[in-house]
């Protein structure tokens, strides 16, 4: 779910990963439906443009990169004036929704309407970029580490300079085939185990 989509940008700071896709591969509909089997949080990307302004869209590629140092990725689409922003403004915030977020993933997921008119935001203390903490539940102030095109979007690596993450507050708002969930509020031992045991 990445949408907002605009004229289609080149940065050549952007490195490219090569790929001859003239081979095999699976249908649209075949991949789309693999990956929906994969539950997600559901974020919203933003940051300013060149005037100020704030940008910002629903993005559910979202995951971690590096502990040390702390780095992140998010994957927007190429022809996206959010990713345009981003890398223009060097920076960006990744707002991860609470549960009952479906208004606002679906708000900034659309491709019309006054997004932060209606959406309070307020600039966060390390960048300045927005930061719609009403709505979320964390929050990662990132600047732009790296950038590589893959396809069709545009993966960002975001250093992770400043953030927040509310604890027994609420739960995050999921997305798994195509439409919302929370994620279960009771922890049990067996999770536990499987959290301590990824964590080596």
């Amino acid at each position: 779910m990445n949408t907002d989509t605009g004229s289609a940008h080149t940065d050549e700071r952007v490195l490219r990963i090569d790929y001859d896709d003239s081979g095999a591969h699976v249908e649209d509909s075949v991949f789309r439906s693999i990956m929906a089997t994969l539950p997600t949080g559901v974020s919203v990307i933003t940051t300013l443009d060149e005037k100020g302004r704030p940008k910002g869209l629903t993005c559910s590629a979202v995951c971690s990169v590096s502990a040390r140092p702390p780095l992140l990725l998010a994957c927007l689409d190429n022809r996206s004036t959010v990713l345009t922003a981003i890398l223009a403004r060097g920076g960006f915030v990744v707002n991860v929704l609470r549960e009952r977020g479906e208004g606002v993933s679906n708000l900034f997921a659309s491709r019309g309407g006054d997004r932060f008119g209606v959406t309070p935001w307020r600039p966060s203390p390390a960048t300045g970029l927005p930061w719609i903490e009403r709505h979320a539940i964390a929050h990662a102030d990132c600047r732009l580490a790296g950038a590589v095109r893959a396809g069709d979007h545009t993966v960002l690596v975001g250093a992770v300079v400043d953030g927040t993450a509310h604890q027994g507050l609420s739960t995050p708002l999921m997305y798994w085939r195509s439409q919302y969930g929370t994620w279960p509020a009771q922890p049990d031992e067996a999770s536990a185990a499987i959290t301590l045991a990824a964590e080596g």
